[in-house]
């Protein structure tokens, strides 16, 4: 009996833990995500600022925001045709 006690009491914990940690995980979540609108704006931003010193491909290859642990990363890939010799006016 006492050992049917200990395993509900020592489950609950484990579950309370586990239910925790996925609301930390979602809190964090909708805090570090973007609205399309903002990915978008951002994308272009990019663009224009790399556009000044390379010639760059119109589209990007890749372009996500990703977390590791506690961490965001950019990440993005956009082919470069070209270097610019001089920056663009």
């Amino acid at each position: 009996m006492r050992d049917l006690i200990r395993w509900v009491v020592t489950r609950k914990s484990e579950t309370k833990n586990a239910a925790r940690d996925r609301l930390h995980l979602a809190l964090m979540r909708d805090r570090m995500d973007l609205a399309p609108e903002m990915m978008e704006a951002l994308k272009h931003d990019l663009r224009a600022a790399m556009s000044q010193y390379l010639v760059v491909n119109d589209e990007f290859q890749e372009f996500a925001i990703r977390r590791l642990d506690e961490s965001v990363f950019l990440v993005s890939n956009i082919r470069v045709k070209d270097m610019r010799r001089a920056p663009a006016q």
